[in-house]
C-alpha cells in the first residue's frame, strides 16, 4: 500500500483554498488541480509498504511525534516550487506554525522540509506566465487557521480520476 503522513486541514480551510483554485483555473494553465477533499499537508511521503510493516511503521511514528504536543497553524500566502518561469507546484504556505511542522517533518523524515499545502501540479508550460502573475496577484491572501492536535497516516490508491485517500491511523500530538 501507498502511504504518507499528513496534517487534515477543517473543511472552512479547504473549502477557501478551493475558492482560491477555482480563480487560478481561469488563467487556463495546464494544471492538475488537488481536489478539494484531498487538500492536506503533508508531512512525510513514506510511499509504498507491505501490510506486515504497518504495525512497525505505526509504532515508530508514535515514538517519535506522539504527545509532542498541540498547536495552531495559519495558511497564507500563494507561490510556486521552483520560483520562477518554470514551476511545478502551486502552493499555499504556512505561517504561524510551520516552524512545528517542520519540527514534526524532521523527527519523521530527517530531511529539509518546507511548510505548505500543495493544491496543484504544473503538467506543461501552457498558460504558465498568466498562471504565475496571477498567483503573484493573490500572493498574500489568507486561508485561515486551525488547531493541530494529531497527525494521519493515510493510504492513497491512485485510480484513473486521481487518489483516493483513506485514513488508516491516527495519532495524537
Amino acid at each position: 500500500m501507498r502511504l504518507f503522513i499528513s496534517v487534515e486541514l477543517p473543511d472552512e480551510i479547504k473549502k477557501s483554498i478551493a475558492g482560491m483554485i477555482a480563480r487560478l483555473k481561469e488563467t487556463g494553465a495546464a494544471v492538475k488541480w488537488v481536489e478539494e477533499e484531498n487538500l492536506h499537508l503533508t508531512l512525510k511521503f513514506i510511499g509504498e509498504v507491505a501490510e506486515r510493516q504497518l504495525a512497525e511503521l505505526i509504532s515508530g511514528v508514535e515514538e517519535k511525534i506522539g504527545g509532542s504536543g498541540k498547536f495552531q497553524i495559519k495558511l497564507e500566502n500563494l507561490g510556486t516550487f521552483p520560483e520562477g518561469e518554470q514551476p511545478r507546484v502551486v502552493w499555499v504556505g504556512v505561517s504561524d506554525g510551520g516552524e512545528r511542522l517542520k519540527d514534526l517533518a524532521r523527527l519523521l523524515a530527517e530531511r529539509e522540509f518546507v511548510s505548505h499545502v500543495t493544491i496543484g501540479r504544473i503538467k506543461d508550460n501552457k498558460g504558465v506566465d498568466k498562471l504565475i502573475e496571477r498567483v503573484r496577484s493573490f500572493g498574500s491572501s489568507e486561508f485561515g487557521g486551525a488547531p493541530v492536535d494529531r497527525v494521519s497516516i493515510m493510504k492513497s490508491t491512485l485510480t484513473s480520476k486521481g487518489p483516493v485517500y483513506e485514513k488508516i491511523k491516527e495519532v495524537k500530538l
